[in-house]
């Protein structure tokens, strides 16, 4: 494949890291030291297959699974041996960050997740969507493919105008809204075919690397909105590893400490690139211990296990080879070999040096060889393969397009302001979950940030009796992002050896997005107006029903004409509805506008006061396996004469309906929904400019079914 040229631009005062360091620094373009042809060698096995590996197989080609282990062979329970078909089955989590990409810009072209063909996707005042950028000068800009590397300007951060989602361009500059093509992401995107994407996974902070990492080791950033002081043990709340450790959790990271002294890593293929964050806090400490201070005691200190002493040496060699990999992620590998001295613990977190962690300028390619080394390590020991669950996710978007609407808090929210400035949620990136109970090809659509995967941590560690609650997570966030529970199936474990493809072949892999099956859900949103015409308003409330207990999910209103066009964001819980109230006497009875919320819900509204269309929405909830669901609409004539609706599927199932109701009559429509899904469209022939559209997805899971 041809590789497009790109020079990257020039250092950006918003860019990621402007603290001084012994080596390069964080922005300057990392120039590769020979890249390494030929393949890396899979330490996995070969067995024979379970039927969804083969359909997976069959989907993927080459880059499908290889089958299970004899651990396939299954117990009088009908699960694969050694497992119970629960949680307990769950005995290692390990987490690999990796740097500043967005989910568009890696999954925007898979299949089955939603990426340029949203046709939910937020639509602008003058027809265009949001896949249509305007530069300054009015040029559109649209999403191409580019497996060039570079860099972007992170202008967008601490502009709240941005929160309208058309400033992409503006802000970030043309090259934000590439992506990379189906080939160069061939690895990337077989993982994601065989095991479970998430497409609503949303970095916790519209900011840059260092305030996004401090909430996946300790659920908050404390307002910082910039990469300060990094590495200097300052910070002085509690983090998750050390709740770990008072909980009597094992747990370890796992990094090249390479550097020299208190700040000094190095900007290369070796050292941590400053990203492990437990060096920032006051509990890892090293400075004034004695050598056998308890912290820093092999196999249990605090410290030890965070690799958080001062930096020191240097891992040869230190260039882009097989070797460089080896080194550095050497006390992995020795971790999951049978007998280690220090096995593998129940947590862990991986931290890539700078030339393997993604960061632009430093290539996607170079990380994906580094990911598959780490899965190669997992695989080799069929023990630890098949009782792990691995979360690839990644700090934030480095300014890269993204084009669905993060969660935002309303003004006020406590600890999720910055002074004015919203902290959460910033656009979507990229995570991936490989274990046996991901596996198969999904997609999970709940909302998820990086304290889900504390929040799941929580649940797992009170499931084997040694709970933990994190005190740093806001309540706000804790109800809007989920627990990762809804996109795992504990029940029915598909264990065993996967083949993933070389990422240096560029190879794309052959799958449509029916191959990709979303995880039910068990709660749905939903919004309906109706008008007071003598006080000339139209309202519309958004309610929540069903999900675990606390469920909150977030809703915004964008104006579709007569007013300016703006975001105002409503967090709405099962107990708690909200309204937004259109003042239609200021636009002489007109109103048109839309609601929007996660996983492709739209409703938009538009009309005249008195107009005699009137519909009530009704979503029936399906049960997960025989029924999907549907839609009830219920369609009035509150005129004179007959009227005629046209309805219309704009996505999903339903086709196009005509439905005549004569004066004063009504009639119901139930119409269908693919595995929940539904997207409809509502006009009638003899009233100019009302419309209604209901899109989104109804509960396909029985309430708490996580």
């Amino acid at each position: 494949m041809t590789h497009i040229p790109n020079t990257p631009a020039p250092d950006s005062p918003h860019d990621d890291g402007s603290e001084p360091t012994a080596g390069a620094s964080r922005r300057r373009f990392l120039q590769g030291s020979g890249a390494v042809a030929g393949t890396l060698a899979l330490s996995g096995f070969t067995g024979s297959g379970t039927a969804e590996a083969a359909d997976a197989t069959a989907a993927t080609g080459a880059a499908g699974p290889t089958g299970a282990t004899s651990a396939a062979a299954t117990s009088r329970r009908g699960l694969p041996r050694g497992f119970n078909g629960d949680i307990s089955d769950l005995k290692h989590v390990v987490i690999l960050m990796q740097e500043n990409r967005s989910l568009d810009h890696y999954f925007g072209a898979f299949p089955g997740v939603r990426g340029f063909g949203d046709k939910q996707a937020l639509r602008f005042q003058d027809g265009t969507s949001v896949f249509q950028q305007k530069d300054a000068t009015g040029k559109i800009v649209s999403p191409q493919a580019d497996d060039g590397a570079w860099g972007n300007d992170h202008g967008a951060w601490g502009d709240v105008n941005h929160r309208k989602w058309d400033l992409w361009v503006q802000h970030s500059g043309a090259s934000c809204m590439n992506y990379h093509s189906d080939a160069y992401m061939g690895f990337y995107h077989s993982v994601a075919a065989q095991y479970t994407i998430a497409d609503q996974n949303f970095c916790s902070e519209f900011g840059p690397t260092d305030p996004n990492r401090k909430y996946l080791w300790s659920g908050t950033a404390n307002s910082e909105t910039g990469n300060t002081d990094e590495s200097n043990y300052s910070r002085p709340w509690v983090t998750v590893a050390e709740q770990l450790q008072d909980a009597g959790i094992d747990w370890r990271l796992f990094s090249d400490n390479s550097g020299d002294g208190r700040q000094g890593y190095v900007s290369s293929w070796i050292g941590d690139y400053g990203d492990n964050e437990l060096k920032y806090f006051k509990g890892f400490e090293p400075a004034g211990l004695s050598a056998d201070d308890p912290r820093l005691r092999p196999g249990t200190g605090l410290i030890w296990r965070g690799n958080a002493t001062y930096y020191a040496g240097t891992t040869t060699p230190n260039n882009d080879s097989d070797a460089n990999l080896d080194a550095v992620l050497k006390t992995l590998h020795d971790a999951c070999q049978p007998g280690a001295e220090h096995p593998l613990p129940a947590v862990s977190w991986i931290v890539a040096p700078y030339g393997w962690s993604e960061h632009p300028g430093a290539d996607t390619m170079h990380g994906e060889r580094y990911v598959k080394k780490v899965l190669d390590i997992l695989q080799g020991n069929p023990d630890i393969w098949n009782h792990t669950l691995f979360i690839l996710n990644y700090d934030e978007n480095d300014g890269k397009f993204d084009h669905v609407l993060p969660p935002w808090p309303e003004q006020g929210t406590a600890r999720e302001y910055a002074g004015d400035y919203p902290l959460g949620f910033g656009p979507r990136v990229p995570m991936l979950l490989v274990s046996p109970w991901t596996r198969g090809g999904h997609v999970a659509s709940e909302v998820f940030d990086h304290t889900s995967t504390i929040k799941f941590l929580e649940v797992w560690a009170a499931s084997v009796g040694k709970p933990f609650h994190c005190p740093n997570i806001s309540d706000w966030r804790r109800s809007i992002a989920g627990d990762l529970t809804s996109a795992i199936d504990f029940a029915h474990p598909h264990p065993g050896p996967a083949t993933f493809p070389d990422p240096l072949a560029e190879t794309p892999v052959s799958i449509t997005a029916d191959d990709m099956t979303p995880r039910p859900l068990s709660f749905q949103p939903h919004a309906t107006i109706a008008e007071d015409r003598k006080a000339g308003t139209v309202t519309a409330t958004m309610t929540l029903a069903g999900g675990p207990v606390g469920k909150a999910l977030s809703f915004q209103v964008f104006p579709d004409k007569y007013e300016a066009f703006s975001s105002t964001p409503f967090t709405v819980t099962e107990k708690k509805s909200r309204t937004y109230t259109w003042d239609a006497k200021a636009n002489d009875g007109k109103y048109a506008f839309s609601i929007y919320c996660n996983d492709g819900f739209v409703r938009s509204f538009a009309g005249q006061l008195g107009d005699p269309p009137r519909v009530q929405a009704e979503l029936v909830a399906g049960d997960g396996a025989h029924h999907h669901g549907e839609v009830k609409l219920t369609l009035h004539n509150d005129g004179p004469k007959r009227i005629t609706y046209t309805l219309a599927a704009n996505d999903f199932l339903g086709g196009t309906r005509h439905v005549t109701v004569a004066p004063g009559h009504t009639s119901t429509v139930t119409w269908p929904t693919k595995q929940g899904y539904y997207d409809v469209v509502l006009t009638v022939d003899a009233v100019a400019g009302w419309t209604q559209r209901y899109a989104g997805r109804v509960a396909t899971a029985e309430r708490g079914c996580r």
